[in-house]
């Protein structure tokens, strides 16, 4: 076989190998890369939790009034009023700029340092004024930082509660938003501190009754496994069903979380 035959044989099977790759099947192969990508993530996150260092030093950030109201384990509102108006500050996901108050123009940019996850570079396409903030994947960088979304908001809350011998997990819903659970009185217990008490504290149901949530998976991680909890979270169980589908993938994400 000539030269000329062999590349039209090849372009030829390339062509019938794309084209036998479905789109429903490259979304599927781009979803699960996203749940991997946030698998990584939360072990890494979960992995800190057992860190004793680390929570010995979230530990001192918090005042010895609000410590005292807290370490008997019977409220966390204190530590939930403190944690979301003292602490931390909300980055907005639409930036205005402070010269022009023109919207900002956001590039995030994926880092694979032990640093960063991921940096948002927001730029004034008028001025050309910018606004850098890093995605920390480490906790103390969270505590020194003081500013983030939902991720950082409860990685480093997590982080603080576990320091008080409160046994507490990142959960994630999969669609935009993600908090904790902690261990009380042997039950895993709903908490945001993103939102404001009492619907911090115990109240699973908020997001699909109040922000129209339509859940497929809700998972909560440890630093060595993950757990379906959407049937706690959703009062739609048959709809969350319908939209998963006739194969349930827990058993494929705890593979994929055991191999990261």
């Amino acid at each position: 076989m000539d030269n000329k035959l062999l590349q039209s044989h090849s372009k030829a099977s390339s062509s019938n190998i794309n084209l036998g790759v479905s789109k429903a099947h490259i979304n599927n192969l781009n979803r699960f890369s996203s749940y991997s990508n946030t698998f990584r993530l939360y072990k890494r996150i979960s992995e800190q939790y057992n860190d004793q260092s680390i929570l010995g030093s979230v530990k001192q950030l918090v005042p010895d009034n609000v410590l005292k109201l807290t370490q008997n384990g019977q409220t966390l509102e204190p530590l939930l009023h403190w944690f979301k108006n003292d602490f931390m500050k909300w980055m907005p996901k639409e930036q205005q700029c402070t010269l022009c108050n023109r919207p900002m123009r956001v590039q995030p940019v994926d880092d694979n340092s032990a640093t960063f996850r991921k940096t948002e570079i927001h730029m004034c396409e008028v001025c050309g004024s910018t606004q850098i903030f890093p995605r920390y994947d480490k906790i103390l960088r969270i505590a020194e930082t003081r500013i983030g979304r939902c991720s950082e908001w409860s990685m480093l809350f997590g982080g603080i509660v576990n320091s008080l011998s409160i046994q507490t997990r990142i959960v994630h819903d999969y669609l935009d938003h993600c908090w904790n659970e902690s261990l009380i009185n042997k039950k895993w217990v709903h908490i945001d501190s993103t939102l404001e008490y009492p619907i911090s504290f115990d109240h699973p149901y908020y997001y699909e009754q109040n922000w129209g949530k339509k859940y497929e998976y809700v998972l909560a991680f440890s630093a060595n496994s993950l757990e379906d909890v959407t049937t706690r979270y959703t009062q739609q169980w048959l709809m969350v069903q319908k939209r998963r589908g006739k194969k349930d993938k827990i058993e494929e994400f705890n593979e994929i979380y055991y191999r990261t």
